[in-house]
């Protein structure tokens, strides 16, 4: 499927979005299920990600997730989509992950344009209420990361993440082993969490078209 195409089916896709059962096959087991209409009302954290389809110089499509630094936080050294909190003088939420995207990316806002929105997901551990959103890179980007918020960019071949099985690993959990379903990105390094829920719902959405 070439890009144009995949932006002009996501652009008229008019049935129900795959939701939480999608994101639900990539939970980790311990995560309790949550009424996102009442989690709105308790005034969450609000956050935007985005998932940026671009074709390489190869003429395949691809998106990127970041390696987040290592810090004194619930979400350090986790591989994730770029975004961040909603700013007061954010226009809307998919403002807000265009401008998170530039910042953390160093990619032209005027190359992005954002195509369709996911289902919202609930993430406890940071309090945050995420609205996940998809875009189109227009061109092939050269990533210039924000080096105080990203680690590393590691471009995710679509094709090859259509095709993959999602697995699990074991973490450690104050001394419990939890088997965590994930998307493998390399020899001890996975998607999990949050950044795995949204991806499960947008490859079945794939799927879909």
């Amino acid at each position: 499927m070439y890009l144009e195409e995949l932006r002009e089916k996501l652009e008229n896709f008019d049935r129900e979005l795959p939701g939480l059962e999608a994101q639900l096959r990539l939970s980790p087991p311990y995560r309790q299920a949550y009424d996102l209409e009442e989690v709105k009302k308790t005034n969450p954290r609000i956050a935007a990600v985005l998932i940026v389809l671009y074709e390489n110089d190869e003429g395949d499509i691809e998106f990127p997730v970041i390696l987040r630094h290592t810090y004194e936080g619930v979400h350090s050294n986790q591989y994730s989509l770029p975004g961040g909190s909603f700013e007061p003088e954010d226009i809307d939420l998919a403002y807000t992950a265009l401008r998170e995207t530039v910042e953390e990316l160093g990619v032209d806002e005027d190359n992005l344009e954002i195509i369709a929105q996911l289902t919202e997901l609930y993430i406890p551990p940071s309090n945050f209420l995420v609205y996940p959103y998809i875009a189109i890179h227009h061109g092939s980007p050269e990533f210039m990361p924000d080096e105080m918020e990203v680690a590393e960019i590691v471009p995710i071949n679509l094709e090859a993440f259509m095709a993959a099985s999602p697995m699990t690993f074991e973490r450690d959990f104050s001394g419990n082993i939890v088997d965590i379903p994930a998307y493998e990105l390399g020899e001890n390094e996975f998607i999990w969490g949050a950044t795995a829920m949204i991806l499960s719902e947008f490859g079945t959405l794939i799927e879909k078209l």
